[in-house]
């Protein structure tokens, strides 16, 4: 399985890297949004594990844009975040097509594997 993990913070991108790879997946690591914007649009990742709060391109930023290029409904995509959503938030972004799961940072390990493997 391959994943693409994106994540302005180059310290939680590479642990988590680091995490899956010892249960087998094979990660790609993006610090830079709009070069993320890129990859997940033309590469096939099985999963992306996608910051919502990065400067510049933010995570709701890329999401709409895979959107408007019909693409998201192809495309898994967990999201992680720092900010507190209220329910109606989260609930509206998993009605997206595409996206499988928005985890709360610090990341449950566990909770991630879970979404990942849903």
């Amino acid at each position: 399985m391959k994943a693409l993990i994106v994540d302005d913070n180059k310290d939680i991108s590479e642990l988590l890297s680091i995490f899956l790879k010892t249960k087998g997946l094979d990660t790609v690591v993006i610090n830079d949004p709009t070069l993320a914007l890129a990859h997940i649009k033309d590469e096939n990742y099985d999963v992306t594990i996608l910051d919502i709060s990065m400067p510049g391109l933010s995570g709701l930023d890329i999401i709409l844009s895979l959107e408007k290029g019909r693409v998201l409904k192809d495309k898994k995509i967990i999201i992680l975040t720092a900010v507190d959503f209220s329910p109606k938030q989260v609930d509206h972004l998993l009605k997206k097509q595409g996206i499988h799961g928005c985890l709360k940072k610090p990341i449950q390990l566990n909770k991630l594997l879970t979404a990942i493997s849903c």
